[in-house]
């Protein structure tokens, strides 16, 4: 949700969102706009969801898609290039637009957090497991407005949505857990989402590999902005191969392609 320097939201959720361990691991990142995977900024969709930061219940515009963010602390893997991509796993507050410390955490830190806000339904740990099924199933093919704006909204329902009668995530515009309006749900990028959604864990394996989700979030600073998550390739570098002629290894398999950094 792109953004604003007020951040709202209500008591309950606000106890629960600090009700996290202090996390040691810090960096500090500044906003750079929408997702980008190398080519520069993809850009925003827009559209209308609840709960968001200004209400529980009543659908408010915000804009749809990845972020992209700088960072001088090189330390981690999802910023060795001082630039990643991140995606919006907090529905209750604003995105700042400037610089923020994040605490560096892990899935089971954001499973604490989800468990706590959606009790009822899959537990905050299944929700985890599934947005790293949903990166393992399709990250690799994201890189346009449109698949940024779709795996955005992928990630809001499996954190915050209701199972459908068949066991599956469906974004529509009924669910109080987490909803769009009927414009939006008739959108490009909606029904890419649903039909990743359908099939959630039984894609062929194209990119073998588990991604690592990393959460970041700024409990200890009274919520400036809102959390986020961040994917990390899961296929190590591969030297070029003038670098692995020159070190002799002699290696045939160079057909492999660093994928997207996030």
């Amino acid at each position: 949700m792109k953004f604003k320097q007020t951040l709202l939201t209500a008591a309950l959720i606000g106890a629960a969102l600090v009700s996290q361990t202090t996390l040691a691991n810090v960096i500090t990142v500044t906003y750079a706009g929408s997702a980008n995977f190398g080519a520069g900024s993809v850009g925003y969709e827009s559209g209308l969801i609840a709960p968001n930061p200004n209400s529980s219940s009543s659908l408010v515009g915000v804009g749809i898609g990845g972020d992209s963010f700088t960072t001088t602390n090189l330390g981690y893997n999802f910023s060795e290039t001082g630039q990643f991509n991140a995606w919006c796993v907090d529905i209750y507050h604003w995105l700042s637009g400037g610089t923020v410390n994040y605490n560096v955490g892990t899935g089971s830190d954001l499973a604490s957090v989800l468990q706590t806000l959606r009790p009822n339904g899959p537990s905050g740990q299944t929700r985890v497991d599934e947005l790293i099924q949903l990166a393992n199933d399709v990250y690799y093919t994201v890189n346009t407005r449109d698949e940024s704006a779709a795996f955005q909204l992928a990630v809001w329902e499996i954190a915050y949505g209701t199972l459908g009668s068949n066991g599956i995530y469906q974004i529509d515009s009924t669910d109080t857990g987490f909803r769009v309006d009927t414009n939006t749900v008739n959108s490009s990028y909606v029904r890419l989402a649903n039909g990743w959604l359908s099939v959630l864990g039984n894609v062929p394996d194209l990119d073998p590999g588990v991604w690592t989700l990393t959460y970041l979030n700024d409990e200890n600073t009274g919520y400036r902005t809102q959390d986020v998550i961040v994917f990390t390739d899961p296929l190590p570098t591969v030297p070029e191969p003038a670098t692995m002629a020159l070190l002799g290894l002699g290696l045939g398999g160079l057909g492999f392609v660093r994928r997207k950094k996030a």
